[in-house]
């Protein structure tokens, strides 16, 4: 949502992409997990660049945003008064 208003939430949604791409980066690349427990990925997957890591949770916040519909909606009505 925050990536959808111009500049301000662009560079706070690129913000927040760089913040959670950098553990799992460290988790998946340098520690292994990827080469561990994804053996049967390609290669180009088990060691992910940083940057393409990046990329990754960009696109997926922009497409989580814009193509997964609200399926659950909530609501609170307060009424006030003698009504």
């Amino acid at each position: 949502m925050i990536n959808k208003i111009p500049f301000i939430g662009w560079f706070l949604s690129g913000v927040a992409a760089i913040g959670l791409a950098v553990p799992f980066w460290i988790c998946w690349t340098l520690w292994g997990i990827g080469e561990t427990y994804f053996y049967w990925l390609p290669v180009q997957y088990k060691t992910i660049p940083f940057w393409d890591c990046v990329g990754i949770f960009v696109v997926v916040a922009i497409l989580k945003g814009t193509l997964i519909p609200n399926l659950f909606t909530v609501r609170n009505e307060q009424k006030v008064g003698n009504g």
